[in-house]
């Protein structure tokens, strides 16, 4: 059996590993997958061909994205997977391990992906990097406990006259957050624009302050859902794709335009909206939510070096830590002493005793700021050699908002 690694040679392999990613995914929508490889490259992939033949499949977008404020390149991971009749042969590690090598080679410090099983992607060393909240709720029941007179108003607009005001509002929205991607147009056509059906249509909201400003908008879709033909209603479904507010006066009356629809049952906000969202503490009765929280973004720092001088932290200070048993990305391997003014950081190895020793997912939860340093050593996932360096680690690492990251890839 010859086993090679190496990206896609061309589109007609690339249209090979759609195939796979199709088959693996069980998606049965072969748009969505095509839309996908329109904007994929072949270089960016990496695969393992067993004796001439694709068996496994992996993608890395080339991403900016921002990290506690900071703009940093990653890579975004997706359309991992392997044919079942070439699984369990270590083809998955191979593969990880050949694109790890160019990640590190393109000066990409940092990998994220959405895990279709956290199990699978942690004995890679991804460690969990942001949650999500999703909301599913009644319109009716999600007054605000103190209801404001909004000074703006809210127009309904087409994509071509609407998409420039979006963008303008998404960058700065995203500027100073955490794990928020800088949105290429595929990517706003993937993440925010696709319909559930072809053809079916997507309804952009914009909000403009007393000043005539753009302080937000609300991209959404809805359907009618069938039930029980003796169903009073109201039986309308509205899924929030993209809910973005600049300010609190934006944020309340985005809500009221999206819970004034009186024919919609139900809103979802799934990702959407980040961990930190007011709404919890702004409704009469935040219960009617029903909120769940999933994981979101798992991170893997590829390159140690490269990754902690990459974002602003929290206070000044220095910390000594220790990366162990990372088998992967082996040069990670070793004791470095961080050093920070706040917004600028330098990170060298060092031959002092480490106060903090984590593998390589923790330190990846901990540079997100999804984690504190003492939540970790509270849960076993970092040891802790000095007791005095967890509350310095703590301010270190401490974020303005919350991690979240609302774009599928």
């Amino acid at each position: 059996m010859t086993i090679e690694i190496r990206p896609c040679a061309d589109r007609d392999e690339l249209k090979r590993y759609g195939e796979i990613v199709r088959y693996v995914f069980a998606s049965n929508d072969q748009e969505v997958v095509d839309d996908e490889l329109a904007s994929t490259q072949p270089e960016w992939t990496t695969c393992a061909f067993v004796d001439g033949q694709m068996a496994t499949t992996l993608g890395a977008f080339p991403f900016t994205v921002r990290l506690n404020g900071a703009p940093v390149p990653m890579a975004g991971v997706t359309a991992v997977g392997t044919l079942p009749h070439y699984r369990r042969q270590g083809l998955l590690r191979k593969v990880m391990d050949s694109a790890f090598d160019r990640m590190q080679e393109r000066g990409q410090p940092l990998a994220i992906l959405w895990a279709s099983m956290g199990a699978i992607y942690q004995r890679f060393g991804y460690g969990l990097a942001t949650q999500q909240a999703w909301y599913t709720f009644d319109p009716r029941f999600a007054r605000f406990e103190t209801e404001t007179e909004s000074r703006g108003s809210i127009t309904l607009e087409n994509r071509d006259d609407a998409f420039p005001t979006l963008k303008r509002n998404y960058i700065e929205y995203a500027t100073p957050r955490n794990l928020m991607i800088h949105r290429s147009v595929p990517l706003w056509e993937q993440a925010v624009f696709r319909p559930a059906q072809k053809g079916h249509p997507v309804y952009i909201a914009i909000y403009r302050n007393e000043h005539g400003e753009s302080r937000g908008h609300v991209v959404y879709r809805t359907a009618e859902r069938h039930g029980d033909s003796f169903d009073p209603g109201p039986n309308q479904v509205l899924d929030v794709a993209d809910f973005i507010a600049l300010d609190i006066e934006a944020y309340r009356a985005l809500w009221n335009y999206v819970k004034g629809h009186d024919l919609a049952g139900t809103v979802r906000m799934w990702n959407a909206l980040p961990e930190d969202d007011p709404a919890p503490d702004l409704l009469l009765e935040p219960r009617m939510l029903r909120r769940q929280t999933t994981d979101g973004i798992w991170m893997r720092v590829v390159n140690v070096e490269g990754a902690m001088p990459a974002r602003p932290y929290g206070a000044r200070g220095e910390l000594t830590f220790a990366i162990a048993g990372d088998t992967m990305c082996e040069w990670n391997n070793g004791t470095y002493l961080l050093e920070t003014d706040g917004p600028t950081a330098s990170v060298t190895r060092t031959s002092r005793e480490p106060d903090l020793v984590m593998p390589v997912n923790s330190l990846a939860t901990l540079l997100s700021g999804l984690r504190t340093a003492t939540h970790l050593a509270r849960a076993g996932r970092i040891e802790v050699r000095d007791a005095r360096a967890l509350p310095v680690a703590d301010a270190l690492f401490r974020t303005e908002y919350a991690p979240h990251c609302p774009d599928g890839f």
